[in-house]
């Protein structure tokens, strides 16, 4: 039989280890609960921190992408359109967007009279004030650590400053600045750009300037030198006429010979000046090339034939009748290689070819002269150098003829070479291509004097030059005219109110009233009968000023009593 003490106390053991199971169940409940407590608010933490992160991510983002969408936009504005005042202000007021960038600053200096040069502010009222320590460095943050000061440079030094008031967490601050970075490469981009444009249109200006300079000097030194030389070469034509002794002969001839030379220089002068301005223009027209040979060959044949030397030019059967091109200049290239040839050879031969090879008009003048040796060859295409540059040298010239047939070559698309060797005379080849007229008769028009008296003619001179007035009543009293002479314009629109004139002779350039306005106040009252105008000028656009101001004809100075008849023959017959 079991002892109940005994049972009793196994009972009570049993209760016991019960008890402490269960403490020891509840203490890890408790343990296990505090722990899953612990990791859920970890877990919230994470979570609030995870959703944080996100917030900051998507409105840093939402800022980039606004950022580079108004970075984008401007540099497709300023790349269209120059910058303006309005478009950069425009620009600063975009930037401030009241969460980050409370104000924005810019200054533009003053540099080639750029329009855009000034101060620009937006957002925060405040004082922008540069530090002092921005001149020794390209940014930096002001002692309030608020406003970020970056300099504007180009290759041409500091341009502009520009100042950004930033408000935001640290780690956002980098890239804001990465933003105001750019932008303000974008601003030394949109100054760099409006000052080069401003450059290239002063530049402009001053190019017109230069070439209008060029022009009035060519046309004002035109006129003042070939004004007086048709003084000169008129009164030594008309001295030919007058009884002269052997001495009066020596000296006229002398006379002659040096107006020519002087006329020759003057001609070279103006040509080349004229090229190199750009001023010399082309006038292409049909012209006969057979009839062109035939000239040359008359100009030269006497001068020849005075240092007797074997003289021809000849054109092949293959040369097209009519081409199309300059003449005037064509044939100033040719009459400059001939007349060097002759000039050149004192004894045996010149001869001048034309043909058509490879559509182009060649031409080569051959002569038997002194030659010239190789290592001069290089000079003879510089402008004011010839072989025999000396004080011995026995020919005369400015050294510009060869320079300006090469240039006028070059302006037709053509080209010239030459071959020769001291002592061994030389060859000039120019090659020109021309396009052959297809006209299949070609009529050159040319108005040609016929014999149609003109001593009945009654002529206004309107010349204010005393020197002039003289060679022009003389030259006109050979063929019986007695011709009336005023010295302006003003004075010849009075007498023509009063009195009636076949032919009107005008001067361009004169005092009180110039020709170009007489002659149009004349056809502005229908004034119909014909106006030649006297001028020194000789550049198309002079010529066309002339046609343009209601001229019939020009007469250009210095002219021979010849060209004044052959001119009055010419619309003498017009008169009815």
């Amino acid at each position: 039989m079991i002892d109940p003490e005994k049972h009793i106390a196994l009972l009570k053991q049993k209760l016991e280890r019960e008890h402490a199971s269960r403490l020891a169940a509840e203490k890890l409940l408790e343990a296990k609960s505090h722990e899953l407590y612990n990791a859920n608010q970890m877990l919230n933490d994470s979570y609030e921190k995870l959703q944080m992160q996100a917030k900051f991510d998507s409105e840093l983002l939402t800022y980039q992408n606004k950022m580079e969408n108004l970075l984008l936009r401007y540099a497709r504005l300023f790349l269209k359109h120059s910058a303006t005042r309005e478009s950069i202000q425009q620009l600063l007021d975009s930037l401030v967007d009241g969460n980050y960038i409370s104000g924005c600053h810019i200054t533009i200096y003053p540099s080639d009279n750029i329009n855009i040069s000034g101060s620009y502010s937006s957002g925060r009222l405040q004082e922008w004030m540069p530090p002092t320590e921005l001149e020794s460095t390209n940014s930096l943050w002001d002692k309030s650590g608020h406003t970020l000061w970056i300099n504007i440079i180009n290759n041409r030094g500091k341009i502009g400053v520009l100042a950004v008031r930033i408000a935001c967490n640290d780690d956002r601050l980098p890239a804001i600045q990465k933003h105001m970075a750019l932008f303000c490469e974008l601003f030394r981009s949109v100054i760099g750009r409006q000052i080069t444009f401003n450059q290239a249109i002063d530049a402009k200006k001053r190019a017109e300037d230069s070439e209008q300079s060029t022009r009035d000097f060519l046309a004002m030194i035109n006129h003042e030198l070939r004004t007086p030389l048709n003084g000169l070469l008129g009164a030594a034509e008309l001295l030919q006429d007058t009884p002269l002794d052997n001495d009066q002969q020596k000296l006229l001839t002398t006379l002659n010979h040096s107006g020519e030379l002087l006329r020759a220089i003057i001609n070279d002068l103006l040509d080349y000046s004229k090229i190199n301005a750009g001023m010399l223009e082309l006038i292409e027209k049909p012209f006969d090339c057979h009839l062109l040979a035939v000239k040359l060959e008359d100009i030269f044949t006497h001068r020849s034939h005075e240092k007797r030397l074997d003289f021809n030019i000849y054109y092949s059967h293959d040369l097209p009748k009519i081409l199309i091109g300059d003449e005037d200049r064509i044939k100033q290239i040719f009459v400059n290689l001939i007349s060097n040839a002759i000039k050149f050879t004192p004894a045996g031969f010149v001869h001048a070819k034309l043909w058509w090879q490879n559509k182009k008009l060649q031409f080569t003048v051959k002569d038997s002269g002194c030659g010239i040796d190789h290592s001069d060859q290089h000079k003879l295409f510089k402008p004011f150098s010839q072989v025999d540059n000396t004080s011995k040298r026995s020919h005369e010239g400015t050294g510009l003829g060869l320079v300006i047939c090469k240039q006028l070559c070059e302006q037709m698309g053509g080209s010239i070479r030459v071959e020769s060797s001291l002592g061994r005379g030389a060859c000039f080849n120019v090659s020109l291509p021309l396009a052959i007229s297809d006209h299949a008769h070609f009529n050159a028009k040319v108005r040609k004097p016929n014999k149609t008296p003109i001593k009945h003619l009654k002529v206004l001179v309107v010349e204010d030059l005393k020197t002039n007035q003289m060679i022009i009543k003389l030259m006109l009293n050979k063929v019986q005219i007695e011709p009336t002479i005023v010295d302006n314009g003003q004075k010849a629109l009075d007498i023509l109110n009063i009195e009636s004139f076949d032919v009107v002779f005008m001067d361009c350039r004169m005092p009180i009233m110039d020709g170009y306005t007489a002659t149009k106040e004349l056809r502005k009252q229908d004034y119909s009968k014909p106006i030649i105008a006297l001028t020194a000028g000789t550049t198309s656009a002079e010529r066309e000023a002339c046609i343009q101001a209601g001229m019939n004809d020009i007469l250009c100075k210095p002219y021979l009593a010849s060209e004044l008849h052959d001119i009055l023959t010419i619309w003498g017959c017009e008169i009815k």
